[in-house]
């Protein structure tokens, strides 16, 4: 469980419900584990003592989704206005959604995941 962590990595130990410590994770032997706090201590503790062991990661993933979900929507809806206000036979049917679709889509995905990525999210790994 402990050999997945990489050193340096955020880690948020509870100890029981009133003691947390959060810090970089850095090895320290079987069993055990070491935080190093902003303060510059290192905490050591006992597996066997902890409550709960989460690692800090981002919300990329989750950012994607939801802008690229976003961007498909807006795509249909320049495609549907495209078809309603170009008069010309080149803006008629499929073809605006074939362009707009697939552009929207892909310019929400990264918008989403560069603003997923600012926003943290905790990862249990222990229990």
């Amino acid at each position: 469980m402990l050999a997945r962590i990489e050193s340096g990595k955020v880690v948020r130990a509870r100890l029981d419900s009133d003691r947390l410590v959060v810090g970089e994770y850095t090895r320290v032997g079987d069993g055990r584990l070491g935080i190093r706090t902003a303060a510059g201590t290192t905490d050591t503790l006992v597996l066997a003592e902890l409550g709960e062991l989460a690692v800090r990661g981002r919300q990329t993933k989750t950012g994607a989704i939801i802008g690229g979900i976003a961007g498909v929507a807006v795509g249909i809806f320049v495609g549907v206005m495209v078809n309603g206000v170009c008069e010309t036979d080149d803006c008629h049917g499929a073809r605006p959604y074939l362009i707009a679709i697939p552009a929207f889509g892909a310019g929400g995905a990264l918008l989403g995941a560069a603003v997923g990525s600012a926003f943290p999210k905790w990862k249990r790994v222990f229990p």
